[in-house]
């Protein structure tokens, strides 16, 4: 793990980027707040998860997501959302 303030980050960002995106844990600071640079998979996609390795892990995650403070959508506001996704969808040249 590599600790940086921000100040010296801004010199080697290009540097980090690419070290984070191997994996290597980089952690910036400016005093009182802390920020870990991490990679994501392209475009937003899906991680790729082996369920015989990861599903522990994986169950963990969803429980967490189902269990969390949320507040659940009305009908009415989830036949918006999938408008919404519908017509964007579209935008982008999608059927």
């Amino acid at each position: 793990m590599k600790t940086l303030t921000v100040q010296v980050a801004k010199d080697q960002f290009s540097h980090l980027l690419t070290e984070a995106n191997r994996g290597d844990v980089i952690v910036l600071t400016d005093g009182e707040r802390r920020m870990e640079l991490e990679a994501a998979p392209p475009h937003g996609g899906a991680l790729h998860l082996d369920l015989e390795e990861d599903s522990a892990e994986l169950e963990a995650e969803l429980l967490k997501a189902v269990q969390g403070r949320h507040a659940p959508f009305s009908e009415t506001e989830l036949r918006g959302l999938a408008d919404q996704a519908r017509q964007e969808h579209r935008a982008r040249g999608g059927k």
